[in-house]
């Protein structure tokens, strides 16, 4: 098994998202959300020099892909939202993208 080398910094990052995240849109409204705009895809927009400035934006014209460097453009994952709907599932798929997102992974290891 490969072992992935997380030092503090990146963790901290990933939590004060997920946090911010929370704080300012809960679950149930994302949720909701997820489910009136099916058609176009979702994102969490945030920056790794102010991971506590978060905002959701909505890609109805396929204008945004995402990214993983200094601005972080990371998926909104959909499958226990829509197709599965299980709140617990989908908060941890939403915050499992974060954390793969702050750690650069490709974007094929993100939760759809």
């Amino acid at each position: 098994m490969e072992r992935l080398d997380v030092d503090l910094p990146q963790i901290k990052i990933a939590e004060n998202i997920c946090y911010a995240l929370l704080n300012k849109y809960p679950i149930d409204y994302i949720i909701d959300l997820i489910k009136e705009n099916k058609d176009c895809r979702i994102y969490i927009t945030s920056s790794r020099d102010k991971p506590n400035e978060v905002d959701i934006l909505m890609d109805k014209v396929g204008r945004y892909k995402y990214q993983c460097n200094e601005f972080l453009c990371i998926p909104i994952p959909k499958k226990f939202a829509v197709l599965e709907p299980d709140k617990r599932y989908f908060e941890a798929t939403l915050k499992a993208n974060i954390f793969l997102a702050v750690l650069k992974a490709d974007e094929k290891e993100l939760h759809q």
